[in-house]
């Protein structure tokens, strides 16, 4: 089930393009394997009600900044960055993660949760989530 959810967010993702008076717009670079991602989201009264994203990279990074945005949307801010922490102690911290009943909050995106078992790609499953980091 996860790897049908990692396989459409790649090839058919919903948030890919241009995103028209976006508030905040970051491009996020892995040097390690060359993945480049362009995050544009937009934000009413402190809610992003939309985003998409533009770039390149692998199947996994790709499917992460897709899986991303639609997690986000909705969600204040101060919400998004702390499912962006989770995100990141989902895929780092995955006993714990579990421990602490993160999977429920993550949505579609706890399909990257496989992202645990390969350290090689930790990179670029969160390359998208940095959007929210400081």
């Amino acid at each position: 089930m996860y790897d049908e959810i990692l396989l459409e967010h790649n090839l058919y993702p919903k948030n890919r393009g241009e995103l028209e008076g976006a508030e905040i717009k970051k491009e996020l670079k892995n040097a390690s394997c060359g993945d480049k991602i362009f995050v544009q989201l937009k934000v009413e009264d402190g809610v992003i009600v939309d985003g998409k994203f533009t770039g390149h990279g692998c199947a996994i990074s790709l499917a992460s900044a897709d899986l991303m945005i639609e997690t986000v949307r909705g969600k204040t801010l101060e919400e998004a960055k702390e499912l962006s922490d989770l995100f990141r102690e989902m895929i780092l911290e995955n006993e714990k993660f579990n421990a602490d009943g993160g999977l429920e909050k993550m949505g579609e995106a706890r399909a990257l949760e496989i992202v645990s078992r390969m350290p090689a790609r930790v990179k670029c499953a969160e390359l998208a989530w940095q959007v929210f980091k400081s």
